[in-house]
């Protein structure tokens, strides 16, 4: 997808709006999806969650200011979408269904493959234990493969306050028992 710039998404008319949002969702809608489902652990909040994130995209497009890419605006009001139902549920942690992160599979033994598959496992069993404000940080810079910068933007934070909770969810990742059993 092209990316627009503010004069264009501002000069768009309706018709355009809906076109460009229908993009928008094609392009973006398994990771909005998935970043909602992260935090609420329920496929139908997530699903709402989702249709919430486009529905105010469209209604609040003529106020993007361009100050990061769309993809970064869109995760942003996820963030903010599912931190509002976390507040009113009191829901406290989050799960990854794994069959969404599993890379396309290469030609390799059955073996290699399923420990490959229990690596990943692990791993995100690891990731999911970690307290939100490090398991966040981490999802979005391995996962949504967004830069320091973009998530600073995303989740409203200092880049310094990412660095700093990227840096120790790496530490906290590398002293987790899954992650210390393998080592052994």
């Amino acid at each position: 997808m092209e990316e627009k710039s503010v004069e264009d998404i501002k000069d768009m008319s309706n018709k355009s709006k809906q076109s460009f949002l229908n993009e928008l969702m094609e392009t973006h809608a398994k990771k909005v999806y998935l970043l909602a489902y992260a935090y609420v652990k329920d496929k139908g909040m997530a699903e709402d969650i989702s249709q919430d994130v486009f529905i105010k995209c469209f209604r609040y497009l003529d106020g993007f200011r361009g100050d990061a890419a769309i993809s970064s605006w869109l995760y942003r009001i996820t963030v903010n979408q599912s931190k509002d139902i976390l507040r009113r549920k009191k829901l406290a942690q989050l799960k990854y269904p794994l069959k969404y992160f599993e890379k396309e599979q290469h030609s390799e033994s059955t073996e290699q493959s399923y420990i490959k598959k229990n690596q990943r496992e692990q791993v995100l069993q690891a990731v999911m234990d970690l307290p939100i404000k490090y398991r966040e940080v981490l999802v979005l810079f391995y996962f949504y493969d967004q830069k320091i910068e973009e998530i600073s933007k995303t989740l409203n934070e200092k880049e310094n306050t990412i660095k700093t909770r990227l840096a120790r969810g790496r530490d906290k990742l590398k002293n987790h028992p899954m992650i210390q059993e393998r080592m052994i």
